[in-house]
């Protein structure tokens, strides 16, 4: 009998394992499919990570502690997990964009640089910007590469004792005396307390929340530069709002990669089970239209593409809670991989504790009137 067992081991639920592991937990962790899948929403060989976050200050705190695990992950593996590139944030001077990342670097002291016009345009010279938007830049941020993290912190979970099973899809569970009864395809386990950080499936295993959650297909884009590449690498990530009510966001060129730019705001609703994970002509519309009007210099051959899954909430905020044993996160709403490592210290407080000292109230599946685990 485990201590604890982990549901999903892609971004949250890999660093749930490693976190609970530390501790000294018994851990079991659940995998529906190979160690190192891209089937679900963690993949993509490039996540951002940036401080200044436009879509609500509260969610700093949670940022600045993120930063520091990685880097202490980092150096618990030996392994480069993070980049630091700085980045800039584009579009009108009071929208969501700019307006929201000026609000969190000034409500949490962050340092950063408004960015007029003028000075914009010089910063980012390749790209072509209404002549009135604004930006801001920060230093403190980059990109992680999340096969890498999620690795590292399965490493450090087994390293710790944690016994993770792959390919093990969970059929179902349910509250057993004071702890847990989990079904699987292969057998049955029991646990004192149960982590569910199943992605894109949670709606399946946490009733209570799925009529909350939309899973959205993403696809995601590598494009052959015409432009100076050594220029191109040395680009901060950038995110540029559209005016169409979603957002384009890129990397820096990798020559292993190209340059990576996406859309964000967008996707159609899917299931995950039966998800059309090929990439059509069609889906590239979007970003081929952003790059030929603001950023010419990427307008090359694809080099590749890939679908991702969105889970997304009405107010776009992930579901982070505890209810009894069961401890949960969900519905990051496509931006919540640079927080997996801080979200696996939380739900090891909550599956440990039954509390957490991180400020996450705001993320309470209680803001939805009937949201129950």
């Amino acid at each position: 009998m485990s201590d604890v067992i982990v549901v999903g081991l892609g971004a949250d639920g890999s660093a749930a394992a490693a976190h609970l592991a530390r501790r000294g937990a018994r851990v079991a962790g659940l995998e529906a499919f190979s160690r190192g899948h891209t089937n679900g929403s963690s993949g993509g060989l490039t996540r951002v990570i940036r401080l200044a976050y436009y879509e609500h200050p509260d969610y700093v705190p949670l940022l600045r502690r993120a930063w520091a695990l990685w880097r202490e992950l980092e150096g618990a593996t030996g392994r480069e997990l993070l980049r630091q590139t700085g980045g800039v944030y584009v579009g009108p001077r009071d929208g969501k964009l700019v307006g929201g990342s000026l609000r969190s670097a000034r409500e949490h002291a962050l340092e950063h640089e408004v960015l007029d016009p003028a000075t914009l345009r010089a910063r980012l010279p390749l790209f072509r910007f209404d002549p009135e938007w604004w930006g801001l830049a920060e230093a403190s941020a980059g990109y992680l590469l999340p096969e890498r993290c999620i690795e590292a912190h399965l490493s450090v979970a087994e390293r710790h004792g944690a016994q993770l099973r792959f390919d093990e899809r969970v059929a179902s569970w349910s509250v057993e005396g004071s702890g847990v009864r989990v079904t699987t395809d292969r057998g049955t386990y029991h646990a004192d307390r149960i982590v569910i950080a199943a992605g894109a499936w949670n709606a399946r295993l946490l009733p209570g929340i799925g009529p909350h959650l939309v899973v959205k297909r993403v696809p995601l884009f590598w494009f052959e530069p015409v432009a100076e590449k050594d220029t191109l690498a040395k680009l901060p990530v950038y995110i540029v709002d559209s005016g169409h009510g979603h957002g384009c966001y890129g990397f820096p060129y990798l020559p292993d990669q190209g340059l990576k730019i996406a859309t964000h705001g967008m996707g159609t609703p899917t299931d995950p089970d039966s998800v059309d994970r090929e990439p059509h002509a069609s889906d590239e519309d979007s970003v081929r239209e952003f790059i030929r009007l603001r950023f010419p210099a990427a307008d090359g051959p694809t080099r590749q593409a890939k679908i991702c899954m969105y889970t997304v909430t009405p107010d776009e905020h992930f579901i982070v809670d505890v209810a009894g044993p069961v401890a949960y996160a969900s519905a990051c709403s496509g931006h919540g991989f640079k927080f997996a490592s801080v979200m696996g210290e939380i739900l090891a407080d909550l599956a440990l504790d039954g509390r957490t000292r991180h400020p996450i109230g705001f993320l309470s599946a209680s803001r939805f009137s009937a949201a129950r685990a």
